[in-house]
């Protein structure tokens, strides 16, 4: 590095142009005199006292008395100051490069970010995070990746469910691998985008990773991610095989989906048993978070017909349980409920009673 190099570089460190000079001319002495050092770098001898006494003030240089003024530098490796800038300047740096790469994401209900790392490391903190239910629509390299986060949201309680691609004719799957880390796993032979959902509030998406365009879309708003929902549902879910599910042969039995519950109590009901149930998910008027328990008195959906077994297309446009607790008897449908009493997050089968 050049010395007029040098020179800038130290100005930049936060030297002043006197301090700077001054320092680089004693680096080239070793040791100097007041006076023997102003003559070489420059700087006026009535401000060379005060250029040396800063300077070594800041921990550049040591002074000593002889017969007058002497300065030498300090070694390089006790420069403490350049180093706790360079400190500073390296951590900023790694800041800005975790900036870059995963912004602040929640500023907005919906945030359009264009890299698929970001879209991907929001999804893995919302499952870290999330309470009640994750929807994934995955690879199995992706799903090697959110493995354990997975596992970790299984084990509290949270309902996960993976629609994963992997094609028939290359892919061998084995249930117990699913075991511990989702509630449900469905085989789908088709690519699909990235899509992670959690608690039915929050989404991270992203088209398939094809050409030069890349893009994702993050979501923090009940209505917008109910769009993701179906899409999920419809697309990603009910038509597909089903590789792994955790038993459903004895109470209690976890729904997450309204669908899959009705179809699961009416045949109960058809039976002649009691259905005894837990509703968690919210007030359709007030927003506010609801619980209920109590028996389930009947079931309701488009075109309900006691002598057929209920469509997707019928518990699409409507499903709704009707439940008689201490209370009173109250409506309950699925996410986007607008006409029942409660919009179920999940419904639990307590137990089924038979005469």
């Amino acid at each position: 590095m050049e010395t007029e190099e040098l020179t800038a570089t130290l100005r930049e460190a936060g030297l002043s142009p006197y301090q700077a000079d001054a320092y680089v001319a004693l680096l080239s002495l070793g040791s100097a005199s007041a006076a023997e050092l102003a003559d070489e770098s420059g700087v006026p001898r009535p401000r060379i006292y005060d250029v040396l006494r800063d300077l070594e003030a800041e921990g550049y240089v040591t002074t000593y008395e002889q017969d007058r003024l002497y300065a030498q530098a300090t070694p390089p490796g006790e420069l403490d100051p350049l180093r706790e800038r360079l400190s500073r300047l390296e951590s900023a740096l790694d800041e800005i490069e975790a900036r870059y790469r995963t912004p602040e994401t929640r500023e907005s209900d919906v945030t359009l970010v264009t890299q698929f790392e970001t879209v991907f490391a929001q999804a893995r903190r919302d499952v870290e995070s999330a309470e009640r239910h994750v929807q994934a629509v995955l690879t199995p390299e992706q799903f090697e990746e959110l493995r354990e986060t997975l596992a970790a949201a299984y084990d509290r309680g949270v309902y996960v469910q993976v629609s994963l691609y992997a094609p028939a004719e290359e892919v061998t799957l084995d249930p117990d691998d699913f075991v511990g880390v989702c509630t449900e796993v469905r085989r789908r032979g088709f690519v699909y985008p990235f899509l992670v959902i959690t608690d039915r509030v929050r989404v991270s998406y992203a088209p398939p990773r094809h050409g030069a365009s890349e893009y994702g879309v993050l979501v923090d708003d009940r209505w917008t991610a109910y769009v993701f929902h179906w899409f999920f549902l419809t697309s990603c879910w009910e038509m597909f095989e089903t590789v792994h599910a955790d038993p459903r042969d004895a109470p209690p039995i976890t729904f997450v989906e309204i669908t899959a519950c009705v179809r699961y109590i009416e045949e109960r009901l058809h039976e002649g048993a009691t259905v005894h149930v837990t509703v968690d998910g919210y007030g359709v008027r007030t927003g506010r978070r609801r619980t209920l328990s109590g028996t389930v008195v009947d079931v309701d959906y488009l075109g309900h017909d006691d002598d057929s077994v209920a469509s997707l297309a019928q518990l699409s446009a409507r499903a709704t349980l009707v439940v008689e607790t201490a209370d009173g008897t109250y409506t309950v449908g699925g996410e986007g409920a607008m006409t029942e009493d409660v919009s179920a997050d999940r419904i639990v089968v307590e137990r089924v009673e038979r005469d």
